[in-house]
C-alpha cells in the first residue's frame, strides 16, 4: 500500500467526521508537511495527499523539534528521520525532545541527557528530570527536586517537591497541600499537580540563586508572565497577580459546568 485515506486509519470516527474528512482534521502535519497516522495501532508517516512516507512498523511516532521524530520500536523508543534513517538508536525506555540541543532519554530506570550523535551529556543517574530552559534543569534524586547546568553541576539542592527552570533568573518550585486526594484517577482527566503520595501541589516561584520570591499559591507551575506579572491557576480560573499578591483573573477563560461540579466534588474547587 503506497497511498491510504482519512477513512483506512484508526483515529476515524463515523460518528465525528463526514466521508470527505480530510487528513488536517485527524492529524498535525509538520514543516515538512508529514504527520503520523496509525493502522491497526502502528504508526507511519504521510504527506498530505495521503502517499506513506515511513511504513507502518512503529508503535509511537511524534513529532519533534527538530527535523526527526521520536519512535518506539519493540518497546524502546529513538529517533528516525523523514526518510527512516536511524539517528537514534532504540534503547531507551522513554525520551523527551531536542530542548537546546539536548534531549532527556531514560535507560535502565534512569534519566539522562544526550546530544544528536547519541553522546551522553550528562549521566544517568537521575529518577526524574525537566527539559533544560535557559541553560538550566530540574532534576530528582530519592524524591527530591533540584537544579542543574549543562555541565551537570548542582545550582540548587534537593530539597523541592518538583522544580523546573522558567529562564535564566527564575524556577518554578512544588510544594504538597495538607488536601490529600481519594479519586486521583478522576482528578488526572484535569490539569492538577499530585505528590507521589496523592496530595494536591501548589506552585511558587524562587531566583536561580535559591532566594524565595512567591509563595506556593498557583495550582499549576508557573510558567509564564503577563505584564512582568507571574500568571497562575487560583480555583481553577487563570489569571495574574498583580504586586505578587492580587489575583487578577483572565476573562475569557471560563470553565465547563459539568467540569465544575466534578471539581467542587473532588473539593480541589471552592
Amino acid at each position: 500500500m503506497t497511498k491510504i485515506f482519512p477513512k483506512d486509519t484508526d483515529q476515524f470516527d463515523d460518528f465525528v467526521h463526514k466521508e470527505t474528512t480530510t487528513f488536517e482534521e485527524l492529524t498535525i502535519f509538520d514543516r515538512n508537511s508529514l504527520a503520523p497516522i496509525s493502522i491497526d495501532n502502528k504508526f507511519g508517516l504521510i504527506d498530505k495527499e495521503g502517499n506513506i512516507v515511513i511504513p507502518f512498523e512503529y508503535q509511537k511516532l511524534v513529532l519533534t523539534t527538530v527535523n526527526a521524530y521520536s519512535a518506539q520500536k519493540n518497546d524502546k523508543w529513538g529517533f528516525v528521520t523523514k526518510t527512516n534513517q536511524i539517528l537514534i538508536p532504540f534503547e531507551y525506555e522513554l525520551t523527551s525532545d531536542y530542548i537546546e540541543n539536548i534531549c532527556a532519554v531514560k535507560k535502565n530506570e534512569k534519566w539522562g541527557f544526550i546530544d544528536l550523535l547519541n553522546q551522553t551529556i550528562i549521566p544517568f543517574e537521575y529518577d526524574g528530570c525537566t527539559d533544560f530552559k535557559a541553560g538550566f534543569a530540574g532534576v530528582e534524586i530519592n524524591g527530591k527536586w533540584g537544579m542543574i547546568n549543562k555541565s551537570n553541576q548542582l545550582i540548587i539542592d534537593y530539597q523541592y517537591e518538583y522544580l523546573t527552570p522558567v529562564d535564566q533568573n527564575f524556577a518554578t518550585y512544588g510544594e504538597a497541600t495538607s488536601l490529600k486526594i481519594n479519586r486521583p484517577d478522576i482528578l488526572a482527566y484535569f490539569p492538577y499537580f499530585l505528590s507521589k503520595d496523592n496530595f494536591l501541589m501548589n506552585f511558587g516561584l524562587i531566583s536561580t540563586t535559591n532566594k524565595r520570591v512567591l509563595e506556593p499559591v498557583s495550582e499549576l507551575p508557573i510558567l509564564e508572565s503577563f505584564d512582568n506579572q507571574p500568571v497562575v491557576r487560583q480555583n481553577y480560573q487563570l489569571g495574574y497577580l498583580k504586586d505578587n499578591k492580587d489575583f487578577v483573573k483572565f476573562d475569557q477563560f471560563t470553565i465547563d459546568p459539568y467540569e465544575e461540579k466534578i471539581l467542587k466534588q473532588l473539593d480541589v474547587m471552592k
